[in-house]
């Protein structure tokens, strides 16, 4: 292995160990961390172990074709190192910065799709039941005219006709009939409630 190969391993390997630290920093900040075992927890934390394990052993093999040495190691340990004492607060800060944009920008675009959205197709849904129910009333009022306009005059016409043929004292008699039924019927109804 040339010097320039193992020169491009120890930087890779440092910039490896700080990527560590910082992927170690996120995922506790977004793990739910529990004070008794929870396996979920657990799961997580080999996947989380096994894809580090990948990621740092995909860049070894990029580098210098996955030879694993002593120095590599070390080179892991001092990035690790160099991350916890230098970059780890300003890293944490962007990290919560990035978290808070990435909130804003989802409660701004929530707030949008409500304002643009939400609201117009309830005011339009709104708007055409009122004019639905409009049209449904204005409907109704005028049938209900049209029907008076023709059941006053039948009625009229009904009765002199009842008049004049001397039906009109047989409906009179059986008017008691038709208010016995009436009562029935009412109680029947009383007795379904």
């Amino acid at each position: 292995m040339s010097l320039s190969v193992q020169l491009y391993t120890m930087l890779s390997m440092i910039a490896m160990g700080s990527y560590i630290g910082a992927a170690i920093d996120t995922y506790h900040r977004f793990s739910k961390r529990r004070s008794s075992f929870h396996w979920f927890v657990a799961c997580n934390d080999v996947m989380f172990w096994l894809m580090q394990a990948l990621v740092v052993f995909y860049v070894l093999l990029q580098t210098n074709h996955g030879e694993i040495r002593f120095y590599v190691f070390l080179a892991l340990i001092c990035g690790y190192a160099a991350y916890q004492a230098m970059l780890r607060p300003f890293y944490r800060g962007l990290l919560e910065r990035c978290i808070m944009l990435t909130v804003s920008i989802y409660k701004g675009i929530v707030t949008l799709f409500r304002y643009l959205v939400m609201k117009p197709v309830t005011f339009i849904l709104k708007l055409l039941y009122s004019l639905c129910m409009m049209i449904v009333t204005g409907c109704t009022a005028v049938i209900l005219f049209l029907l008076r306009l023709v059941l006053v005059p039948l009625r009229g016409l009904a009765l002199l006709l009842l008049k004049w043929t001397g039906l009109l004292t047989y409906v009179k008699k059986s008017e008691p009939i038709f208010a016995k039924i009436k009562e029935f019927i009412k109680s029947m109804r009383k007795k379904k409630e």
